[in-house]
């Protein structure tokens, strides 16, 4: 009973050791995929910030610059003796208390905030297309490294079938069914594969550099391989064919802001316009005198109307005017030179995913399964000694060559639906779809 006892207790300090190491330990991290290395992406720009506060900031400056100007007030003494500073010695002599006010140039100070209120809507569009072109990019960056870390999980798989060859040939050397440089020739290709697998190591540390760019020291932590689904861009791109209509850009937020930039140029050749219009202002004053020996000191009270006189034109006025005509000229070539830049970047997108896609369906259809069924016959061949061992280590290489090349496939094509989505201005809702 007591040694029943004592076992029991052993077992249950054991469990509570168990208990206490796994609760010390705490939950394990979860490893990095697409959504999360996009979240610490967007977390750590500061610049989609910058551009942001920039465009708040040109929004603010917009409503201020509308507004009139604040009216000037005037106080003052009017014709005081200077050999008595006495105000009543002198009839002219006055307290003075006026206001004056600035009027726009005709429609000017409406055009001014019309104008900046273009200009913060291009730096908003300007923020949502430099957020859709770092999802692009982050994503580029990770399904780089994805597809090494699958090339490395499938050289390692194969590493250990050549691990079994040179095993296999060790032990049929002793058996003395084969010479020495067969074994030999298993463990060239065994080094070669590990030199390759060395050459993919130094791949991935490479693409852990470029994404750490975006995403931090989260870029070194255990990543998931897995592509995306993508589901709407690949139905999407399903239903397309080169060449796609200009309209399918519309609404883009790059092409947003390069029309908010011709509607500020626009604005501007406007209010280059209100120029020829003279500018008025009103100045309204008030005289208090006191009585003198010659006056019975009424006060004053006076109104001046003040405008300028626009009649130098030519080199003024004209010029303004064909410079802001110019600039709005060159932001509409801005803008359909990025149109076309984009359209032609979307069609070439298009084109090689949908060509990735069918070389994609090849490669799983009928090129892996015949490589390693070719690979599979060699090696029984083999075994049976009706094929030679450089025939077996040729077809099990031209085997991993082609799970490579379909690797390398998938994630190019992944890559291409990246660009697409940056094109179709699919952004954070849509990452997982």
């Amino acid at each position: 009973m007591t040694i029943s006892l004592r076992r029991n207790a052993r077992w249950l300090l054991l469990a509570a050791f168990l208990l206490a190491v796994s609760f010390a330990a705490g939950p394990a991290r979860a490893e990095l995929d697409l959504q999360r290395a996009l979240q610490q992406a967007r977390q750590l720009d500061p610049q989609n910030a910058a551009i942001r506060a920039q465009a708040e900031a040109l929004a603010q400056t917009a409503v201020a610059d509308a507004q009139w100007q604040d009216p000037s007030l005037k106080l003052g003494i009017a014709n005081l003796p200077t050999d008595s500073f006495a105000f009543d010695q002198q009839p002219m002599t006055q307290k003075v208390i006026g206001i004056r006010q600035e009027f726009p140039r005709g429609n000017a100070r409406a055009l001014i905030g019309e104008r900046g209120a273009s200009a913060a809507e291009a730096g908003f569009a300007s923020a949502a297309d430099q957020m859709l072109a770092l999802e692009r990019d982050v994503s580029i960056a990770y399904l780089s490294l994805a597809e090494q870390l699958r090339v490395r999980a499938l050289l390692s798989d194969n590493r250990r079938w050549l691990q079994q060859l040179v095993d296999y040939n060790r032990a049929r050397l002793a058996s003395a069914q084969i010479q020495s440089q067969q074994l030999l020739q298993s463990q060239l290709a065994l080094a070669r594969l590990d030199d390759r697998i060395a050459g993919v190591d130094g791949e991935i540390s490479r693409a852990r550099g470029q994404l750490s760019r975006w995403v931090g020291p989260a870029a070194w932590e255990p990543a998931d391989s897995t592509p995306p689904a993508w589901r709407n861009t690949r139905d999407w791109l399903a239903a397309q064919a080169p060449p796609l209509p200009l309209a399918i850009l519309d609404g883009h937020p790059a092409i947003a802001a390069r029309e908010a930039q011709i509607a500020a140029a626009r604005a501007d050749v406007d209010l280059a316009g209100e120029a020829y219009k003279p500018q008025f202002g009103v100045d309204v004053s008030y005289g208090q005198r006191d009585r003198t020996p010659g006056s019975d000191g009424a006060d004053f009270a006076s109104v001046m109307l003040t405008f300028d006189l626009p009649l130098f034109r030519k080199n003024r006025q004209d010029r303004r005017v064909a410079a802001s005509r110019a600039r709005e000229s060159a932001a509409q070539l801005a803008r359909q030179g990025l149109l076309q830049q984009m359209h032609g970047e979307l069609n070439g997108a298009v084109a090689m995913a949908n060509t990735l896609a069918r070389r994609r369906a090849a490669y799983d259809g009928e090129l892996l399964k015949q490589a390693e069924s070719t690979a599979d016959a060699v090696l029984q061949g083999y075994a049976s000694n009706t094929a030679d061992l450089d025939a077996v280590i040729d077809a099990r290489m031209q085997a991993i060559e082609a799970q490579i090349s379909a690797v390398q496939l998938t994630y190019s094509y992944f890559r291409a639906l990246a660009r697409i989505r940056y094109f179709r201005a699919e952004s954070r809702a849509m990452n997982s779809k």
